[in-house]
This record gives C-alpha cells, structure tokens and sequence, in this order.
C-alpha cells in the first residue's frame, strides 16, 4: 500500500470587510491500485465524444484533474472550460489553469469534454482507496 498526502491551503484577505481567510487541511490517504499517475490526454470539443478519466471499480478513488490552458498541441492557449461529467450528469467546470482534487465513488465514470470549440489538453490521475 502506498500513501497519498493532500493538502489543502486557503490564505486570503478579503479588503472590503477586513476579514481574513486562513485556512490549512492535511490529509494522508492509503491508495493502492488500480491507479493512474499523472497523465496528460486531449479531450474533444463540445459535441464531441466524452473523455472516460476515471473508470468505476470496486473502490472509491482521490482523483486530480487539470485544465492545462492548452489546447491538444499543448502550446496554443485556450480559454475553453473543462466540462466534467460524472456518469453523464455534468459536476464540474474548470477553468484554465485551475484544478480539482476529489473524492469519487467507486461506481461512477468521470469523463471530460471541452465546453467550447477547442480540444484541451488535462492533466489528470487517479487512485484507488486501500
């Protein structure tokens, strides 16, 4: 088994009501397989296809996805959002340059679609609870 430490900061200072946000998780989390380092995979444009990121299986899985900003040649920008679909029921949009790391249930299929008229390239992983 191997172990997985998730960290979670917020800091911030909100100026129009002086009150601050500081905030810190830490997390370790027992993994084994099946799993999927980090990997990068272009994901069709809006009518396209589905991406499958994360398939079910027999346990809960802590997944990261990243929009990468970039489009499928991973050196032309985009601005399209990242639409994430658990099963087909759209959860998630992330912009570019943003990420999420997550709790899965062990049933449910994550997959990924641009929600424009650009490829975009993710960054993404997966592994399973031990």
């Amino acid at each position: 088994m191997a172990t997985i430490t998730a960290k979670l900061t917020l800091d911030s200072t909100n100026v129009s009501t002086n009150e601050g946000l500081n905030l810190s998780i830490t997390d370790s989390l027992t993994v084994g397989p099946p799993s999927i380092g980090i990997s990068q995979i272009a994901v069709a444009v809006t009518g396209g296809s589905d991406t499958a990121l994360v398939p079910s299986g027999a346990a809960n899985q802590y997944v990261y996805i990243k929009n990468t900003g970039y489009q499928s040649d991973g050196t032309t920008a985009t601005t399209n959002q990242l639409s994430v679909k658990f099963a087909s029921t759209e959860g998630l949009r992330i912009a570019a340059g943003e990420f999420a790391f997550l709790p899965s249930k062990s049933d449910v299929v994550i997959n990924a679609v641009s929600s424009g008229s650009h490829t975009i390239l993710v960054e993404y992983g997966y592994w399973t609870a031990a």
